[in-house]
């Protein structure tokens, strides 16, 4: 293009519009309010609060849910607690209690995916697919999916985990079994 055409001149101004914006909201700094908002929630829900830990215990999925629920088994007997934190107070007792559970089978369109987790009270220590999609290309795919999708269930402690690149069908077909599995489990 020459120079002094206008498209020219349109395509720079709006790319450099389009920087400035990014620029601008990358250096957007959080307000003074949001950061203070959020910190009692999660001291409290560490400390067993009952309030905290019931709010905390809402997120599936976080690490903030299951260690509130763990401290709210460990509140003392004294304090306030609805029907479903009694029944957690028990919790301590078979808290070293390991147990493994199978989840059902999940058919996804290459083949079955199985999955089978450890748990030590009610924190999943392990998870291991015991069936995958076989065969071709699958037999590739899996050997890097499966391993990233045990580490994420452990790291998760809920099935709410990432699906891995390039094995869709294998990842919703592991989360499907490991819901299954913690279901069972009572988690």
């Amino acid at each position: 293009m020459k120079k002094k055409h206008p498209l020219r001149r349109m395509v720079l101004c709006t790319a450099a519009t389009v920087s400035g914006i990014v620029l601008m909201l990358a250096l957007k700094q959080p307000a003074p309010g949001t950061a203070a908002a959020t910190a009692p929630v999660q001291v409290g829900a560490v400390a067993g609060s009952p309030t905290a830990s019931a709010a905390a215990t809402g997120s599936a999925g976080s690490v903030q849910g299951s260690a509130s629920a763990s401290a709210s088994a460990s509140a003392p007997a004294s304090a306030p607690a609805s029907a479903p934190a009694a029944a957690k107070s028990s919790a301590p007792a078979a808290a070293n209690v390991t147990r493994s559970v199978t989840g059902d089978t999940a058919q996804t369109q290459y083949g079955p995916v199985q999955v089978e987790i450890t748990m030590t009270g009610t924190k999943i220590t392990a998870a291991t697919a015991l069936q995958h999609p076989t065969g071709g290309q699958s037999d590739q795919i899996n050997a890097n999916a499966v391993p990233k999708l045990n580490q994420e269930a452990v790291t998760a402690q809920s099935a709410s985990i990432d699906a891995v690149s390039g094995a869709s069908y294998t990842s919703a077909g592991y989360k499907q079994s490991l819901q299954s599995a913690l279901d069972k489990a009572g988690v």
